[in-house]
């Protein structure tokens, strides 16, 4: 069986769709990865796909629904969307053109449709799948989660034709899966539940798969820089002790990883600094502690963030800092607040994104009930970083806005804010912060990649 991939243009390598293509391949399958911004008519035309994944984050569902629709339009093959937004809002089904969703976890799932599909079997009862048969809605359960060591390492093979990815100096890995955490603002809680008597919520891998994985992928490509996409890296002391030993005797290069202020310690901080690790990313979100707590369920406090951030300077390991502005019961003045602590914590790279009341959430949730939202979460995008979609006062939205493209600045010259200029610029128009924005945010982020991975992307 022929599957093709489509999707949006990345720069950093799609983990998830070479996991799957990883999957198919093990089982003899064929597969291809085009992006929306590739001629898809020719592509489809000549390389004859039975079968097309989507994997859909919300906010880009009704672009591939539409896109999906029009090759069906020209073309046969049955379609597949999974990903994020089908996992938590599986009636995506019911839409037209859709064939088939995913919920959850896909690599087994994806294997045995095609294999079913080649072998001309009935592919309706597949757990983790979805299927609109001609109207008629057939939803099937989740199988339990995949043993990750027994899953096939992801496919590279799959983006060696996208030039700055596949030969870029960065290579992308998983050492696990899961997060043992609630924050109200993430689906991990709703992913917990959905996988329920299913197995663990936090899976690690053997530290020799993850060791051996790092070295084969280092061995053929080229590469300065390892990065671990796990959702918080230094959950298991016992794990982070072998892996530290093993890492820094057999591969020796720099990595980031992301951890979380409430689960590292001085010998976890050692440990990391011993087997290699260059720099981490770290949320604050908000100084507020209310917000933070009570709104959030982040469950840390301020102390634990600034010792988190101190022990991360005095062992020499450089961090981002990660921040939410424009929250449900926000203000300006709070905003700042969060300013000043970053400010405080000196991070390399202070970054900020303007909070999205995703649905399903149980922030999201919130803020409809509320009544901080009242759309209908079509107006809602992939990305965080343009506007709010709260009912707050034009002034205050606009001041977001401004905030948001200048709070790095603001954290790395903090002389601008001690002298009154970030409230002048926060105040000023939009139009003006954007073209002061424009000008100056390509070459600040580019020193800030430097200290954060030792060379720029």
């Amino acid at each position: 069986m022929k599957a093709l991939f489509i999707s949006k243009p990345f720069f950093m390598e799609p983990l998830g769709l070479m996991y799957l293509s990883a999957s198919a391949k093990r089982a003899g399958h064929e597969t291809k990865l085009v992006t929306t911004s590739d001629n898809l008519e020719t592509v489809v035309k000549e390389f004859k796909p039975q079968v097309i994944g989507y994997s859909v984050m919300t906010g880009d569902q009704d672009m591939y629904v539409s896109l999906n629709q029009r090759l069906k339009a020209a073309h046969n093959f049955l379609s597949i969307f999974g990903g994020p937004h089908p996992t938590f809002f599986p009636q995506l089904v019911e839409e037209p053109g859709v064939d088939v969703i995913c919920k959850g976890e896909g690599e087994e799932a994806f294997a045995e449709l095609l294999d079913k599909l080649q072998k001309g079997q009935p592919v309706t009862n597949i757990p983790n799948l979805s299927f609109n048969l001609n109207g008629t809605i057939q939803r099937n359960d989740l199988r339990p989660f995949s043993d990750l060591d027994n899953l096939a390492f992801p496919d590279r093979d799959l983006i060696t034709n996208f030039t700055g990815v596949g030969d870029g100096p960065i290579k992308h890995f998983l050492a696990s899966r899961g997060c043992p955490f609630s924050c109200a603002y993430c689906f991990n809680e709703q992913y917990a539940e959905l996988y329920s008597g299913k197995g663990k919520r936090v899976r690690f891998r053997d530290v020799e798969s993850v060791v051996a994985e790092v070295v084969e992928v280092t061995g053929k490509s080229p590469t300065k820089f390892v990065y671990f996409q796990d959702d918080t890296f230094t959950l298991n002391r016992d794990w982070l002790r072998q892996f530290s030993e093993l890492y820094s005797r057999q591969v020796n290069l720099p990595f980031h990883c992301h951890v979380r202020p409430n689960t590292i310690d001085e010998e976890k901080i050692n440990l990391l600094k011993n087997a290699g690790c260059y720099s981490v990313h770290i949320a604050a979100e908000t100084a507020d502690d209310f917000l933070r707590n009570e709104v959030l369920k982040r469950r840390m406090s301020k102390e634990q963030i600034y010792a988190a951030c101190d022990m991360l300077k005095s062992k020499g390991i450089r961090f981002m800092l990660q921040n939410i502005i424009g929250l449900p019961g926000g203000s300006i003045e709070k905003d700042i607040s969060t300013l000043e602590m970053n400010i405080r914590c000196n991070p390399d790279y202070a970054w900020v994104s303007i909070f999205q009341p995703y649905p399903g959430t149980s922030l999201g949730e919130h803020s409809k009930q509320q009544g901080f939202y009242t759309g209908d979460f079509k107006d809602l995008a992939a990305n965080f970083f343009d506007s709010s979609k709260l009912n707050f006062p034009e002034t205050y939205k606009n001041q977001l806005s401004n905030l948001q493209r200048l709070f790095a600045i603001f954290v790395e010259y903090p002389e601008l804010h001690r002298l009154g200029l970030s409230q002048v610029m926060i105040d000023a128009p939009n139009s003006v912060v954007d073209i002061a924005y424009r000008k100056a945010y390509k070459e600040f982020r580019k020193k800030a990649d430097e200290r954060l991975f030792g060379f720029s992307l």
